[in-house]
């Protein structure tokens, strides 16, 4: 019934969603209307100070059709901080197709005068084109982003705060555990539109570098592009030929294999236990994504979201594979952690509990944020630029201790 509740409200929300929340004053004119865009910065860093709970904040997340975890999640954070602060709408299926979509939806929520801040997670394709967009009429708003799949250092020119897994400590995690279980070979799959991306590749790098050192063939694989005309199930079908192939090929189980895509992890995974290879890592870690279809798992409602009761169902599970230590992953979930994070410097900043200097994000907040929500295990940094040596101080990059299940 909750969750009837929360559809419907949100719907009603993003439908007729622009009346201020309680009984705020009518809301201020739109920063466009301000004279230059110097007077809407510095409405923007007055806002949060008067914000006395008037404010909104707007919400861009994956659809629940390609990515349960994210939908889901959103949906609890959105419930646990207050239905009427969020207004919330999805990227379309196809984004890179249908990018004046994402354009107006997006447009459509950063209309509302109320809303002071822009989440944007799964950070998807035609985010850059949509904040340009919207910063014509809106450039008073914050743009907060999570999990990056555009050119990676243009959308840091355009976002105020960027969240993103650790490329390097984050691969050489990943091969080190592939390494640790005794792998002999590293098999690396990928298509050309991920491997346009910096991070990803960054990632792929620190694996093979990992995997080399330690004398593990890898092997890097070219795979349908679930975004192309094979489509999911294509990318799917490759897959569950392709894992058993190479272990012939091999004349060993002592696989590894790793996809930089995450639609495809559930039939993946089940292909690695089935078959006796080895999983190292999700590409969005979580012992909530891919585990309980690829494993058959039951989890009650009660429990659906208990991080430590699923890691126990999970590792229990794999052990009537005999796969336990041949899987790995995080005992907490990535996307989870990165949402909660995003959610609450939002939620902050609009209350006037971050100091932001310049424009850029509260470091002290970013710190207690950090070890709260990812755990003592937790290393950040600022990202830095692998071609230019720019280290970027609204970027941070994020990585904690891998769990073997």
């Amino acid at each position: 019934m909750l969750k009837k509740f929360l559809a419907t409200a949100l719907a009603v929300s993003m439908v007729a969603g622009m009346t201020a929340c309680g009984s705020s004053p009518e809301p201020a004119a739109p920063a466009a209307a301000k004279d230059t865009a110097a007077e809407a910065q510095e409405q923007t860093e007055a806002a949060p100070e008067d914000a006395s709970g008037t404010y909104k904040i707007g919400l861009m997340i994956s659809p629940l059709a390609t990515r349960e975890e994210y939908y889901r999640t959103a949906e609890l954070l959105v419930e646990k901080h207050g239905l009427d602060k969020f207004i919330m709408d999805v990227f379309p299926e196809d984004p890179q197709n249908e990018q004046e979509v994402t354009i107006s939806k997006a447009l459509n929520i950063a209309m509302d005068p109320d809303v002071k801040v822009m989440i944007f997670d799964n950070a998807d394709i035609g985010t850059i084109a949509t904040v340009n967009k919207i910063k014509e009429e809106r450039p008073d708003i914050k743009f907060l982003f999570g999990s990056l799949n555009e050119d990676v250092y243009e959308m840091a020119k355009v976002g105020d705060l960027l969240l993103t897994i650790d490329p390097e400590l984050y691969g050489k995690a990943v091969a080190q555990m592939a390494v640790d279980t005794g792998a002999k070979v590293f098999v690396f799959y990928s298509f050309a539109r991920h491997m346009s991306n910096s991070m990803k590749v960054r990632y792929r790098d620190s694996m093979q570098e990992v995997c080399e050192a330690n004398g593990v063939k890898f092997e890097q694989v070219t795979m349908p592009d679930p975004a192309g005309d094979a489509g999911i199930s294509g990318a799917q079908q490759f897959l569950l030929e392709n894992i058993p192939s190479l272990m012939q090929q091999y004349d060993t189980k002592d696989v590894a294999y790793f996809a930089t895509v995450s639609t495809i992890q559930e039939s993946m995974l089940k292909a690695v236990v089935e078959n006796g290879g080895i999983y190292p890592c999700h590409t969005d870690p979580s012992p909530f994504s891919a585990f309980s279809g690829a494993l058959g798992l039951e989890v009650d409602d009660e429990h659906k979201y208990d991080a430590e009761y699923v890691t126990k169902l999970i590792s229990d599970k794999l052990g009537e594979y005999d796969m336990n230590g041949r899987v790995g992953g995080w005992d907490k979930s990535y996307i989870r952690c990165e949402l909660e994070f995003l959610f609450q410097y939002a939620v902050d900043y609009c209350d006037g509990k971050v100091n932001e200097v310049d424009g850029l994000p509260d470091v002290e907040e970013v710190k207690k944020l950090m070890k709260d929500i990812y755990g003592d295990s937790v290393t950040y940094q600022n990202c830095v630029n692998d071609q230019t040596g720019e280290e970027y101080k609204n970027w941070y990059t994020v990585s904690r201790d891998m769990y073997i299940f």
